[in-house]
């Protein structure tokens, strides 16, 4: 899943994405405007967000994922009418509206198949050309634009997530994660790593000599807290940090480990798990082993500082009872909840759970446990004397301003539940869902009438029968918008559609010392054997932390990308060349004896140093003599069937072809360039055409690291990368598909959103 805010102001070099989200999404406050209540209480099933500026101008609504167009309604013109039903509250409001479905995958299999839909709602005018339902909609394609919500001179939406079901999202239908029985999600797995430390798992000043032993009682012993503890394992940029957390969600102390650990952490799985280190760097990375090679011991420690109110303190990670999960697993200790404890028809939220998080039943004038709209939606209402009824408009104004303040207070512990309960936008049961408001304001003719008025407008705004959303009823989940959509930027798990589009659709190369530009095509017997490989290829981008980033994610296709020529060829398969049979293979074309021999042993297997010196050697003669006579497989006793089978596994086997090219990734630390903000420039080569393309020194760099197989920090050497301007164009074709934001300057220096002559690809 690719997934974005509905607004996309240009990114700032070097942003976080949570501060990035911070400017593209301006949410209404908590109580107005903002999920999942409004001042009431009553259910609110999305946020309205403000449009930012650019330029002296709102920015357009954007669709936030790939998906088809699942409902359209034109806006309405507008009315000086003051009895419009859609100018109420004295101002108008517009019903431009959208709904887009989409259907894409988290991860692998059945259970990480999922289907959400994203409803805009409020829109001034739509952009779609010639909209019709089912039609394809891209990530980033524009809606249209913000229009008013009773507010003159603003440009706002009301943008929900909705979904039939939660499992396959979240990965659970309980209100809490498991975390005491077994590990989380295989199926799905990204972000940060997540460990549960019950009580008995003990802390020590020191860890054990050797990092594999799990025996640490020549230790002093360190006190810990009572309680189960959480670690959360982050690496960002190079660097990891271990933070200590209890199950409330309260940070009790937070330790970086040393400088680009991350960076490093190829060696060290290689140092610290010399008999398998693949196994170790899983360890390492995601705190258990997700791929085949195994754990060696079986029973090999993972051994971290991390930071106790006491002090630093050592702890295994890997220990007997300790449980490992990632972000896809949605730890409640972070504060994700699902809510479905509100099971009537009508508009008023009367979750325990709810009402427990805001302290209601805590309130001193109120201790009955309930509320004025409860009370007036309730079968008793119509015995209650007529003094109590008369009391219920009072009592619902003081908890109204009860609830502002909780809301304000409390608000942090609610913004990452995802709740159950019906949407507000159907035509029909507006009585079922509103009514109380006649009943506790039933002397007030002012207020029936502001209910008549509030009917009709909500039921020009109403759409859900119309929608007839396929697969989902009119009481489904609603996710917390923007905390939905930055925890799923973090998955970077490629549908089908999604890979597909990273290609090109144009290519330039040399042909009789002349620039051209050639079509790359994509022809289905090579979309076919790509699908088969799909699912390593996005487990080994997981497993290396390639996909968790979109600069990583687009710096490692703009490789591979032209490396296997458009993903026709996984194997060089070059008799002529000097290297055979060590030529490319694989989706980065392992090259060369050495490398193929630092793969087998990273994956635990054993080869001797006397063939790898040998071939060493063989190497160097056969370069000398430009000629593979020396590299010939019968020239090496040592050279088992197994080892050429594993050579060959490179190309045939789906797990090696990404494997190794991860690894090699990781090796040769193209991350610390690939992490690197991308600034764009402006190139142009000239054949029987003028050719423009655009260059960034950052992806020069991982494409020479790639190439040349270490880092590269000398930029001059970038030109001598074969293939370099081809790669170039994969990198900012890919780069439009996996990030937003981005800038691109013409000729004259303006800048515009999509590179200059870039025609993305549309399937």
């Amino acid at each position: 899943m690719i997934i974005s805010p509905p607004f996309l102001p240009t990114s700032n070099p070097g942003e976080p994405d949570s501060a990035y989200l911070n400017r593209a999404m301006l949410e209404g406050i908590p109580g107005n405007g903002g999920f999942p209540v409004s001042y009431d209480l009553n259910w609110h099933g999305g946020v309205h967000l403000t449009a930012p500026m650019e330029s002296g101008a709102p920015l357009p609504v954007r669709a936030v994922a790939d998906g088809t167009l699942a409902y359209v309604r034109q806006p309405t013109a507008r009315s000086s009418d003051e009895n419009h039903a859609l100018n109420y509250g004295g101002a108008w409001t517009d019903d431009g509206c959208i709904v887009l479905r989409h259907e894409t995958e988290i991860g692998e299999g059945d259970t990480a198949h999922v289907v959400f839909f994203s409803v805009y709602q409020h829109l001034s005018t739509i952009k779609l050309s010639d909209p019709v339902v089912g039609g394809k909609i891209y990530r980033k394609d524009e809606l249209g634009q913000a229009g008013s919500i009773r507010e003159p001179g603003t440009a706002k939406i009301h943008f929900e997530i909705i979904a039939a079901e939660a499992a396959s999202l979240i990965g659970r239908t309980s209100a809490k994660l498991d975390h005491q029985s077994s590990d989380g999600r295989k199926d799905s797995c990204w972000g940060d790593a997540h460990f549960h430390l019950p009580p008995e798992v003990l802390c020590y000043e020191q860890r054990p000599a050797s990092w594999v032993s799990s025996d640490n009682s020549t230790a002093a012993i360190v006190t810990r807290p009572a309680q189960s503890l959480f670690i959360r394992l982050r690496y960002a940029k190079g660097q990891c940090t271990l933070t200590t957390i209890t199950e409330a969600g309260e940070v009790l102390g937070e330790r970086a480990e040393v400088t680009d650990f991350e960076y490093e952490l190829y060696q060290t799985a290689c140092d610290r798990y010399p008999a398998c280190p693949s196994a170790g760097y899983e360890l390492l990375r995601w705190g258990r082993v997700l791929g085949p090679d195994p754990l060696r011991p079986a029973q090999a420690a993972h051994w971290r500082q991390i930071s106790l109110p006491s002090g630093p303190a050592w702890v295994n990670l890997n220990a007997t009872t300790v449980t490992c999960f990632s972000d896809a697993d949605f730890p409640h200790w972070l504060g994700w909840q699902l809510v479905d404890d509100d099971t009537d028809d009508d508009s008023h939220c009367q979750s325990a759970i709810v009402r427990a998080v805001l302290k209601l039943d805590e309130d001193p004038l109120f201790p009955d446990g309930t509320d004025a709209i409860s009370i007036a939606n309730s079968p008793s209402y119509g015995g209650l004397p007529a003094e109590e009824k008369d009391w219920l408009g009072e009592r619902y104004e003081i908890e109204q301003e009860r609830n502002v303040a909780k809301l304000s207070e409390c608000y942090q512990h609610l913004k990452r539940f995802a709740f159950k309960f019906p949407t507000e936008w159907r035509h029909e049961g507006f009585d079922a869902r509103y009514g109380w408001w006649t009943r506790i304001f039933h002397n007030d003719e002012a207020a029936v009438q502001s209910y008549e008025k509030l009917k009709a407008h909500q039921k020009a705004l109403a759409f859900w029968e119309e929608a007839a959303l396929d697969g989902i009823g009119s009481t489904h989940w609603h996710f917390p918008p923007r905390q939905f959509i930055e925890a799923f930027r973090r998955c970077g798990w490629l549908s089908q559609t999604e890979l597909t589009q990273l290609l090109p659709m144009t290519a330039l190369r040399k042909a009789h010392g002349q620039w051209v530009s050639e079509p790359v095509a994509y022809p289905g017997p090579i979309r076919g054997r790509m699908e088969e490989r799909r699912a390593a290829l996005n487990k080994a981008l997981r497993i290396f932390a390639v996909s968790s980033s979109p600069l990583r994610l687009a710096a490692f296709f703009g490789n591979a990308m032209q490396e296997t020529q458009w993903f026709a060829k996984l194997h060089e398969d070059n008799s002529g060349a000097w290297y055979f049979p060590w030529d490319g293979r694989g989706f980065l074309q392992l090259t060369h004896a050495d490398n193929y021999i630092k793969y087998w042993r990273f994956r635990g297997r054993v080869v001797s140093e006397t063939l790898r010196q040998q071939l060493r050697n063989a190497a160097v003669t056969a370069h000398q003599q430009n000629c593979n006579n020396a590299l010939r497989d019968s020239n090496f006793s040592g050279l088992t069937p197994e080892m050429i089978r594993w050579r060959n596994s490179v190309e045939r086997d789906s797990f090696d072809a990404a494997n190794s090219a991860c690894a090699y990734w990781s090796w040769t630390k193209a991350a610390v360039f690939a992490d690197q903000s991308p600034v764009m420039v402006r190139q142009v080569v000239s054949g029987a055409d003028a050719f423009v393309y655009y260059s960034s020194i950052p992806f020069g760099q991982v494409a020479a690291t790639v190439n040349f197989g270490n880092p590269t920090t000398t930029t001059s050497a970038i030109s001598g990368v074969n293939g370099i301007q081809a790669r170039y164009q994969a990198y900012i074709s890919a780069l439009m598909v996996l990030s937003e934001g981005l800038r691109f300057t013409d000729i004259h220096g303006q800048e515009y959103e999509y590179p200059e002559g870039c025609t993305p690809r549309r399937i």
